[in-house]
């Protein structure tokens, strides 16, 4: 059955799913913008000063190019998610709502081997930071996921 929700942070569902996707296609946009400009010269994210933490570049541009396909997808099914919900059309709803829980798959993976890695006595701000900083991810994007989720039910249930 699921959770039943009638709005969205005080909206109505439709208003909170268009909210949703016009906020998270700016985001998106941006980190996509940072990734892209980062791939391009990855040695500017990291500290030179110490040569032992050094990651291999070809490895960091990898995981930037990654970073900004993924959220050049995010992006583009954000505004399709605006469109599905001015229109009333629910298929074009779903590409965003498979490629959340997806994305928050896999930032929950890596942080969590960001905090493995790191997981020593100097690194305590860092591990307490990123646990802290993932389970507030989490739960935003829960939200996010189920506010549209019930917008999708919705729309359905009037056969859109």
């Amino acid at each position: 059955m699921g959770v039943e929700m009638t709005n969205c942070c005080g909206f109505s569902l439709k208003h909170g799913t268009i909210i949703i996707g016009v906020v998270q296609s700016i985001i998106a946009f941006m980190f996509l913008v940072l990734a892209a400009a980062y791939a391009e010269n990855p040695h500017e994210l990291i500290d030179m000063s110490d040569p032992s933490i050094v990651p291999d570049l070809s490895v960091l541009r990898g995981i930037l190019i990654g970073v900004a396909v993924l959220n050049g997808l995010l992006c583009v099914f954000s505004i399709l998610l605006i469109i599905g919900a001015e229109t009333n059309r629910p298929a074009l709803l779903r590409p965003w709502l498979v490629l959340n829980p997806v994305a928050l798959i896999l930032y929950i993976i890596c942080n969590v081997v960001a905090i493995i890695h790191h997981n020593n006595m100097n690194n305590t701000p860092f591990i307490v930071g990123h646990f802290l900083l993932t389970i507030m991810a989490t739960l935003v994007v829960c939200y996010k996921i189920l506010c549209v989720w019930n917008f999708h039910k919705h729309l359905k249930s009037l056969n859109f």
